[in-house]
């Protein structure tokens, strides 16, 4: 699995309106079995990046997704979903295959922040930066 937190440069990060300063591996400082992540802060939302072993058959599995859409950004096949808890849809996913492994992209909207795009729509305008770096 590739380590997500070395994908974006310095200038990528801030170029996707979050702060490099924020970056934080793991989920509460805990490695999880099967997953390398990476979060960063921004202003309005939270980036996270994750590396993992489970396909994207697996990830369709999951009962914990919901409202699969199948895409292509820069060039390669992705799929879209949302959480199962989150009822107000203030979270987006994007998934796709690399050579080491399977990407996943997340998007958090902040609490109480006013929003100029939807979760959706800017998990795959970083989609747009973070697929060309990837094998």
């Amino acid at each position: 699995m590739f380590d997500p937190c070395a994908v974006l440069s310095h200038d990528d990060l801030l170029n996707l309106g979050v702060d490099p300063g924020t970056q934080e591996a793991d989920l509460f400082n805990t490695h999880i079995d099967g997953f390398n992540v990476c979060s960063w802060f921004g202003p309005e939302y939270y980036l996270g990046l994750t590396s993992t072993k489970y396909t994207l058959d697996d990830v369709k599995a999951n009962p914990e997704y919901r409202d699969f859409s199948s895409g292509s950004v820069a060039g390669r096949e992705v799929l879209i979903f949302l959480d199962v808890a989150d009822v107000e849809s203030a979270a987006c996913n994007l998934v796709f295959a690399t050579v080491q492994s399977t990407a996943m992209i997340r998007i958090d909207k902040k609490f109480g922040e006013p929003q100029e795009e939807e979760p959706c729509a800017l998990v795959e305008r970083v989609a747009q930066t973070v697929i060309r770096l990837l094998p």
